[in-house]
């Protein structure tokens, strides 16, 4: 099976996200709690999976933002080629809605500004990730919402770190709450694979692989 071409997908799917903003030492933090792609026309508000990311980075769209992730509103957002492989899967599954989540809310897309990023936060002792002790009813309910869990946040050091120290996945398994969590998980070195692979023909493998998962 091919893949969907994303001029196609933009009219059977819409993106939006939810977007706020933390301030730590007069230094303001762009954040993202969320995120879903809803299939045009779909007024369902049950959701068909929650896949959860490293972290967001193609937050340019957010505009005003607000300081609470429960007052934040959703704003529509152009899809990224990773939510565009996520069309596809949904294509596949006859989904309606999906949510997208993160290990961390912090925008950033460069991993070292990441880490700095990072280490304010904790230096100040403040959330930055929904996994987070102080999240926990805000987690639920919208796990709660969802039939299916994916863990997709790939390979890298720091969403290993970040997985474990949140209790989600470690040695290559999910763990308890989340272990009906579904993942295509890298036998080489036990991470869930990220949803696009750089080429096209792993990213139909990990339809293929995700589609016999669920």
């Amino acid at each position: 099976m091919s893949l969907i071409p994303a001029e196609d997908l933009k009219h059977i799917f819409s993106v939006e996200a939810k977007f706020y903003h933390t301030e730590i030492e007069e230094e303001t933090f762009l954040m993202r709690r969320e995120a879903r792609i809803r299939r045009n026309g779909a007024f369902t508000t049950r959701t068909d999976a929650v896949i959860v990311m490293i972290n967001p980075s193609n937050c340019a769209q957010a505009g005003k933002t607000v300081k609470s992730p429960r007052e934040a509103e959703w704003i529509p957002t152009k899809p990224n080629p990773t939510q565009y492989q996520l069309m596809n899967l949904m294509e596949r599954q006859a989904w309606d809605l999906i949510t997208l989540i993160n290990l961390s809310d912090i925008c950033e897309g460069n991993i070292m500004n990441f880490k700095s990023i990072e280490n304010k936060f904790n230096e100040a002792v403040i959330p930055h990730s929904l996994f987070q002790e102080q999240n926990t009813q805000q987690r639920e309910e919208l796990l709660g919402t969802s039939v299916h869990l994916i863990f997709a946040w790939g390979s890298s050091t720091v969403a290993k770190r970040l997985a474990a120290q949140f209790g989600l996945f470690q040695n290559g398994c999910a763990e308890k709450p989340y272990d009906y969590a579904k993942a295509w998980v890298a036998g080489e070195n036990g991470f869930p694979r990220h949803p696009k692979p750089a080429t096209v023909a792993d990213r139909i493998v990990w339809l293929d692989k995700m589609e016999a998962l669920l």
